[in-house]
């Protein structure tokens, strides 16, 4: 009961989303669910070329911190995919690149 007021949409159940969509031809819930994992991908290609074609370090685990834990919370709280793939790509650069420049790269060789 208390925690429907922190947590209004929840992506396991798809509870707070309209399910008039239904969950294989999309709806609210399946682009926030197809949105987690394009946005791992997203970073692993950021990792790939961004850090090789820029000539910076890119921190990977610190890239997925900051990139999936706030499209996460976004996504909970406002369940609004757009908002929070915006937030979530912001996060992945500056976690990735500012991880690289103060702890250099992680995850061996490509």
């Amino acid at each position: 009961m208390i925690l429907d007021l922190f947590m209004p949409y929840n992506l396991l159940t798809c509870g707070g989303w309209e399910t008039a969509g239904g969950y294989i031809t999309g709806g609210g819930c399946m682009q926030s669910r197809l949105g987690l994992v394009l946005l791992f991908f997203l970073i692993a290609i950021v990792r790939k070329w961004g850090g090789e074609e820029v000539g910076m370090d890119f921190n990977f685990l610190f890239a997925l911190i900051l990139g999936l834990l706030p499209y996460f919370i976004v996504v909970t709280l406002f369940g609004s995919f757009k908002i929070a793939m915006l937030i979530g790509i912001v996060g992945a650069l500056i976690g990735g690149y500012g991880g690289g420049l103060f702890f250099g790269e992680s995850g061996g060789e490509y």
